[in-house]
């Protein structure tokens, strides 16, 4: 066999230990914020809420909308945040259908740790999702391989954003 072992997302693995996580009290505030002890891709932001992409995603532009509001539980979302949180996610689709084509969705909330969350701050996962995403290295090294990388995405990205989230949006339903 070629790997001994196994391979890993590099970074991935001291993140969850706690080894690289940053010493704050909430990441998705740090990046809200613009705290400078947290990598920050965030993509926009309005006085509601914010869109950043994943630091560890499962497909290329795998991204988290997010209250500015620092809440935990879906239920504790006002009526115009659930609004304005819903048709960030119709922008944010439109637009990766733009740039990437996928031929499908995950869209998601892991709220509490029994449901996978792992960020004590309610967010929204949009992740693009493509045919036969499955190869070899997923395979034989139990991992994913994302095949572009976070720096390319935020710049395909913040060319377009603008066209797809700005205030004629989200006025015109």
């Amino acid at each position: 066999m070629v790997f001994k072992d196994w391979l890993r997302a590099l970074g991935k693995l001291e993140y969850v230990q706690g080894k690289t996580r940053p010493n704050i009290d909430c990441i998705l505030c740090g990046i809200r914020d613009n705290d400078e002890r947290v990598v920050t891709l965030k993509i926009y932001q309005d006085d509601i809420a914010f869109a950043t992409l994943n630091l560890y995603p499962y497909n290329p532009a795998h991204m988290m909308v997010v209250p500015n509001r620092h809440i935990t539980r879906y239920l504790d979302l006002t009526k115009k945040e659930i609004l304005h949180v819903s048709r960030m996610i119709q922008g944010l689709m439109m637009m990766l259908d733009h740039i990437y084509s996928p031929h499908g969705y995950n869209v998601g909330i892991n709220q509490g740790r029994p449901a996978g969350g792992s960020i004590e701050h309610l967010h929204v996962h949009v992740v693009p999702r493509y045919g036969s995403e499955l190869g070899y290295i997923d395979i034989v090294g139990s991992t994913r391989i994302v095949p572009e990388g976070l720096e390319a995405v935020q710049k395909k990205i913040s060319a377009v954003i603008n066209d797809y989230l700005n205030e004629d949006f989200f006025e015109n339903f």
